[in-house]
């Protein structure tokens, strides 16, 4: 059996002729490398000290929760950086390279600012807020006599939570400065805010 193979300079898809500016195998090895940094930052460990006091289990959940968030904003980064790398190495059409590098650049930008204000709250020390539940909605807690917070349990937590996580209930929670709920658990007893 014989294969051949014939390279041409030329590429159609669906019978139209892709100009000769378009660089797909530059293209495909961004998205790829985007992929592949993107799967990694969803797995990275935490590398910076937690805020939280790592020998109380409810404040390691916390930081847990929390450390997930900076895991998410990192993907982000992780999708646009190679794309700001790619507008900077790979020349192409004038105007298609200006288009990408100023979308990479304010998605880069924006998406760092995330990662940053994410690794602070992951760092600062969390403060406790005991209270009775007025509603959840989604992963938005109000406490009666004010407070609202978002619950950034993983999907698991808030599903094992949800048989007793209801209004009424007196609940203690870990809270980030930016007002995100990393940990949860009911009390018996309220105290004060």
């Amino acid at each position: 059996m014989v294969v051949t193979a014939a390279v041409r300079r030329s590429l159609r898809i669906s019978g139209r002729l892709v100009p000769v500016d378009v660089r797909l195998g530059q293209v495909a090895v961004t998205l790829v490398v985007s992929i592949a940094l993107f799967l990694l930052a969803l797995h990275v460990p935490a590398f910076m000290a937690a805020g939280a006091d790592m020998s109380d289990s409810v404040q390691r959940d916390y930081a847990a929760n929390s450390w997930q968030e900076v895991q998410t904003s990192l993907a982000l980064v992780a999708i646009v950086l190679p794309w700001l790398v790619y507008a900077l190495l790979w020349q192409g059409a004038p105007w298609g390279r200006r288009v990408l590098l100023a979308i990479a650049t304010a998605g880069v930008v924006v998406t760092t600012w995330f990662a940053i204000v994410s690794a602070q709250s992951y760092a600062a020390l969390p403060r406790q807020i005991t209270g009775v539940v007025d509603r959840v909605q989604g992963r938005v807690i109000a406490l009666r006599g004010g407070g609202t917070y978002y619950l950034v349990l993983s999907d698991r937590e808030l599903g094992a939570d949800a048989s007793w996580l209801r209004s009424g209930v007196a609940v203690e929670l870990w809270v980030s400065p930016r007002g995100h709920a990393g940990a949860v658990t009911a009390v018996t007893e309220v105290g004060g805010n």
